[in-house]
């Protein structure tokens, strides 16, 4: 008697997207995000090690900033007011949709252009150092927002079930667990020159690059976006809006700019993973472990406890989540730098503590974002994903630039001396100690120290602080999510809603 075949049974069956599909999107996902971490887990280390007066390139770094939230804005209109599937010559490149053709198109540039920027040869006088970092730098940072809006930006485009999107999310948040892990861990090891190979910044950067441009190719190739039109909306269509619009849009929107607000703050004072590979080799006797042992302990519960996520929002709310996890974040930071460096064993401890607090929080800032933008999607008709992706882009990468450029410049105050090197092993066979001594004084150590603890200890405090002006109740944001898909009215909408808003 033959067994009867097992029948898979779809446990949910109105979810848009199949597990290939979500795979796809997790991979690629997972590829931007390592990408951008190499770019700013090494830039401050690579560029103080190229003998450049610190102070120098935080002012220059600042400007690029300036640029840069200019072509944040304008990139974030243009993807949602032209649709470069109606230009023949880009057609069969890109295929159809609203924000994966825009991902096809561009997806290579930012793993290209930061070989590039590391490509910088360490015998070029400081002038041409200065011109190499504003030239590679802005081409970089511009190619980054062409791959970080559109990516962002699908979690609104593939699906149009709002359960289906949480879980993306949820996962999303699980991913950035193990890019801290990934990325934090081995490439530290990779340029540790007492336990580890101590490769150069640009061998292991170009590496890194080759295989996170690969991991993009099957969205590349396979993906497919199902909620690219809005349902229910009064008026105009949404294809005809004009740059008015779009302002109208941004300014409706209070909630997202709380938001914003809040990531800002946190994001121009998260100096810490702009000096973390430094700290290592000048505090820790180049010992990469110390720095890496917070996350490696804190792997395995922050997986179990971001699974939770979902159930932990509904019971506390997913504002109220983020911000006690903000304010824990910022108090292990200022434990930290009050207890100092010496203690090792409570280094770890509150580094531990802080990690878990900080995966979990990433993964309420995914939540956050999207209730933010069907908020203006059912108060305005319009679908502006594109522009406050550009500007979450903007904000994000501020954690690895404007960050980074704040604690270069707070170490050029302590009065680092400049040093040029293409790794730590270098500075090694030149005949410099690992540590402290030789080379930096014990001022500008100190302005490490304050670099890495005491600026985001403060920061984060404030911008959880921040948060308690954000008042959009996640079932409010929920409904309206409904009410944009279609799947029930405007009225029926309006009479199940908390308040009016």
């Amino acid at each position: 008697m033959e067994k009867q075949k097992k029948v898979k049974v779809n446990k949910h069956p109105d979810w848009r997207l199949s597990t290939g599909e979500r795979f796809n999107y997790y991979l690629s996902d997972s590829a931007r995000l390592f990408g951008t971490s190499v770019f700013q887990t090494f830039m401050t280390a690579f560029l103080a090690l190229r003998g450049v007066n610190l102070a120098l390139l935080a002012g220059v770094l600042l400007v690029l900033k300036i640029i840069d939230a200019v072509d944040d804005v304008v990139f974030g209109y243009l993807i949602d007011k032209i649709k470069i599937t109606e230009w023949k010559a880009f057609r069969k490149l890109t295929g159809d949709g609203k924000y994966l053709p825009w991902f096809r198109l561009t997806f290579f540039l930012f793993p290209l252009f930061t070989v590039v920027f590391y490509l910088m040869p360490s015998a070029l006088p400081v002038w041409a150092k200065i011109v190499w970092f504003i030239v590679t730098y802005l081409l970089y940072d511009f190619s980054c927002t062409l791959c970080e809006v559109p990516m962002n930006s699908l979690v609104m485009t593939l699906t149009d079930n709002t359960d289906e999107r949480t879980h993306i999310l949820t996962v999303k948040g699980l991913i950035t667990v193990l890019a801290a892990v990934i990325v934090g861990v081995t490439l530290n090891f990779l340029v540790d020159p007492v336990s580890g190979p101590g490769f150069s910044f640009t061998s292991v950067s170009v590496v890194a690059m080759i295989i996170f441009t690969a991991m993009m190719l099957p969205l590349v190739f396979r993906g497919k976006e199902y909620n690219t039109e809005l349902k229910n909306v009064e008026g105009e269509k949404t294809e005809t809006y004009t740059l008015r619009d779009m302002w109208n849009c941004v300014k409706t929107n209070k909630y997202m700019m709380i938001y914003l607000a809040s990531s800002l703050i946190a994001g121009v004072t998260a100096t810490s993973s702009a000096v973390s590979s430094l700290i290592a080799f000048y505090l820790f006797g180049g010992r990469t472990i110390v720095t890496s042992l917070p996350v490696l302990i804190a792997f395995v519960p922050a997986i179990i406890i971001n699974t939770q996520a979902d159930k932990i929002s509904k019971k506390f709310g997913r504002r109220n989540s983020m911000l006690l996890l903000g304010v824990v974040f910022g108090g292990m930071y200022l434990l930290q730098y009050i207890v100092g460096y010496e203690n090792i064993a409570v280094f770890v401890i509150l580094g531990t503590i802080a990690g878990l607090a900080n995966s979990l929080r990433y993964v309420f800032m995914n939540f956050i974002a999207p209730d933010t933008i069907e908020y203006t999607r059912y108060k305005t008709g319009k679908d502006c994903a594109g522009i406050f992706y550009s500007l979450n882009a903007f904000v994000s990468k501020a954690t690895g630039s404007v960050g980074a450029s704040l604690g270069l410049l707070v170490m050029g105050l302590y009065g680092w001396h400049e040093v040029t090197a293409d790794s730590y092993e270098e500075l090694l066979a030149m005949g410099m100690e690992v540590g402290q001594a030789a080379y930096q004084t014990p001022t500008a150590i100190h302005g490490m120290w304050v670099v890495y603890a005491l600026i985001p200890g403060i920061g984060f405090l404030l911008s959880a602080l921040v948060l308690l002006f954000y008042r959009l109740k996640d079932k409010d944001a929920e409904l309206m999510a409904k009410c944009n898909g279609g799947e029930i009215t405007r009225a029926e909408c309006e009479a199940q809603l908390s308040r009016k808003y």
